[in-house]
């Protein structure tokens, strides 16, 4: 069949151009030089073909000509608008729609369609915007595994607002580096509430223990972002947590024993409404009055202080400045130095507050035998 033939053809005949005469026509179109008969022909030809019954026919032609740029427009946007099996090539890959087609395409198409649009090399932030705000659920999925696409912090946030209640979209949003610490949090608080019915929590956690079981969880949460965030954004994330009430004593007594000094730094900094620097210098220099004083100024009950004060003054003698974090084994130290002072009651400490180091010395302890046992290869068999 010629180009004639094909000019030829009206919609009473039946005859259907076969799969190989169509990639063909594209093909001749695209090896055409710009402005030659043979390129206008082959334009006219093919968008004869747009009207062709057969699938099989306009998507053959969509392969050949999705990812270049000097395919004909008008051919393209037909191919665009047309069924999902025919369309998805061209969104995926042609250089020729603009954002605000692919906007509008993305709008008004189907799952298949937005998940194409949303798997485009080198995606712009504007349109992952759009996306993020009204892309159904599997395209904001592709979006997300989307390496090359561009996606500003606040539509990860409105990601994150919209399926919140998604365990698998909240696993791919944590794994994405460029969300705030802050949202980071929240999603992973999302994830923690489900363990209060998770199999493994209802078989080995005696029901009585459950509540300070899922406390523990969530400070561990706390401290392990504290651990991960940087200079300028700790700052940020302990006001958030301040804001949320969830600033408690002993999320800060189980900082400080953990060795996240960075962060009861910058919680004791922000609850006593004094600058970072100079708090952090106030730790290692003044007496012990002038640190009771900055205890009752960020709000820690009385009955907590002892432990407070005794903590601080271990850490100063391990020439901890509260600017950086300490390893698993000191630590490790630290609390069961603390325990050790606490265990006579002479410090004058609350009952509840010696318990909570007892139960955290032992969680101190298994980290850091896990640690040693992943560090030196060994392999251990649960006992049957």
């Amino acid at each position: 069949m010629t180009v004639h033939d094909i000019l030829q053809l009206n919609d009473d005949n039946e005859c259907t151009l076969d799969i190989q005469a169509a990639q063909e026509f594209a093909q001749r179109y695209l090896d055409a030089e710009e402005g030659s008969q043979e390129r206008t022909s082959m334009a006219a030809a093919l968008t004869i073909l747009l009207d062709d019954p057969s699938r099989s026919v306009r998507k053959a032609i969509a392969n050949i000509l999705a990812s270049s740029e000097h395919a004909p427009g008008h051919v393209i946007r037909c191919l665009a608008s047309d069924v999902d099996e025919v369309a998805i090539p061209i969104l995926k890959s042609s250089p020729i729609l603009s954002e605000a087609e692919l906007v509008d395409l993305l709008a008004e198409g189907s799952d298949a369609v937005q998940c194409a649009i949303a798997s485009r090399h080198d995606l712009s932030a504007s349109i992952s915007a759009a996306i993020c705000e009204v892309g159904s659920e599997p395209a904001c999925r592709s979006l997300l595994q989307n390496a090359n696409a561009h996606v500003l912090q606040s539509s990860l946030l409105r990601l994150a607002q919209r399926f919140e209640d998604r365990p698998d979209i909240c696993d791919q949003l944590l794994r994405t580096r460029d969300l705030p610490l802050a949202m980071r949090y929240e999603l992973l608080m999302r994830l923690a509430e489900n363990l209060d019915d998770h199999p493994i929590v209802l078989e080995r956690v005696p029901e009585n223990q459950r509540h300070t079981f899922l406390s523990d969880a969530e400070d561990k949460v706390v401290l392990r972002l504290a651990l991960e965030a940087g200079v300028e954004d700790l700052p940020e994330f302990v006001e958030h947590l301040r804001v949320n009430e969830k600033l408690t004593t002993r999320l800060l007594l189980r900082s400080v024993c953990c060795g996240r000094l960075r962060f009861f730094a910058a919680a004791l900094a922000n609850l006593g409404q004094v600058p970072l620097p100079r708090l952090c210098k106030l730790l290692m220099t003044v007496r012990r009055s002038a640190l009771q004083a900055m205890l009752r100024k960020a709000g820690l009950p009385l009955r907590s202080h002892s432990a407070f004060l005794l903590a601080i003054d271990i850490a100063r003698k391990a020439e901890a400045d509260f600017t950086y974090d300490l390893a698993l084994d000191e630590a490790r130290m630290l609390t069961e130095t603390l325990l050790a002072e606490m265990q006579d009651g002479s410090l004058g400490a609350d009952e509840d507050v010696t318990a909570f180091l007892r139960r955290f010395a032992i969680d101190v302890a298994r980290l850091e035998a896990r640690l040693l046992v992943k560090n030196s290869g060994l392999a251990i068999t649960a006992a049957a």
